[in-house]
């Protein structure tokens, strides 16, 4: 009798200990799956991002000079002529600053 008023004066206490000890496990094991996540894209657009790991932070007064069939290549396109970066170059000087130049045997810089 002694000792089932000890186990439950004292058994109740550990149980909350263990269950606490567990918290502090699973809540370590929380934190390893958050660092594995791999990093969030900076850009939406994925030309934009191909950019990005290709030549860095896209920021105010950098220029990006390239070649015509590697800038399709690396953008992923079918058609490779200027005009079809354009709106890829507007975009780029207007939001980000920066200065995308593309040139071809036809145009040199």
């Amino acid at each position: 009798m002694l000792i089932t008023i000890l186990n439950r004066l004292f058994g109740s206490e550990m149980s909350v200990q263990r269950a606490e000890e567990n918290d502090l496990k699973l809540a370590g094991e929380v934190d390893e799956c958050v660092e594995k996540q791999p990093e969030k894209k900076l850009y939406d657009d994925p030309d934009l991002q191909a950019l990005y790991d290709r030549y860095g932070e896209l920021h105010t007064g950098k220029v990006i000079t390239i070649e015509l069939n590697e800038c399709a290549q690396l953008l992923n396109r079918k058609r490779v002529r200027l005009d079809v970066f354009k709106t890829l170059q507007n975009r780029l000087r207007n939001d980000y600053g920066v200065e995308l130049k593309i040139y071809s045997r036809r145009t040199k810089v």
